[in-house]
């Protein structure tokens, strides 16, 4: 483990960026699902770093992050949970960018269907929403689900390094293979 990302995944009182509610009821229903629960009990919750755009199941190339417990509910109604950043060519430049001094954020990915009420706002369905997980995003669509880095124990990256000297000394260490994941993810 690279370090772990702390706070919020999720906000069941405010609508997201695109105005798309997530009930608390939606996100109790996918901390319920017995395949979520499997997922998180045998870390297999994995996330990646981007949104990918094609496809709504985890690629293990792209894996960068693992929830390994249960989020839980703040006073405010946000979940808050802990991600672990595994040592993966992903993982690797989400440490980098971390230690950089950058505040990442986290979004669910999943698909359900989309309900109005009688005033037009938007909400997902939560008897059809169907959670993969989450992944690291540079804008997250809850805005306030950024993330805290937290590395205990492991030398960091000087804040005075460029963001660009930083990912080339990640690139110069990696496989071959991992060095292509790697940038094909930058690219």
């Amino acid at each position: 483990i690279l370090g772990q990302l702390v706070g919020p995944c999720a906000d069941f009182i405010n609508p997201t960026r695109n105005g798309r509610k997530y009930s608390e009821e939606l996100w109790e229903n996918v901390f319920n699902d017995p395949i979520m629960q499997e997922r998180i009990q045998n870390g297999v919750c994995f996330g990646e770093l981007g949104h990918p755009a094609d496809r709504t199941e985890t690629d293990p190339e792209k894996i960068a992050i693992c929830l390994r417990q249960q989020p839980v509910k703040d006073d405010s109604g946000k979940l808050i949970a802990v991600f672990d950043i595994l040592d993966t060519p992903n993982g690797r430049i989400l440490q980098t960018l971390c230690e950089y001094g950058s505040t990442v954020g986290v979004s669910s990915r999943g698909q359900g269907d989309l309900v109005q009420d009688f005033e037009g706002n938007e909400s997902v369905d939560c008897d059809t929403y169907d959670c993969q997980g989450w992944d690291v995003v540079l804008i997250p669509a809850v805005k306030t689900a950024r993330v805290k880095y937290i590395k205990e124990g492991l030398e960091a990256i000087s804040n005075s390094k460029n963001l660009k000297k930083a990912l080339c000394e990640s690139l110069e260490k990696a496989s071959q293979k991992d060095k292509e994941i790697m940038e094909e993810t930058l690219n």
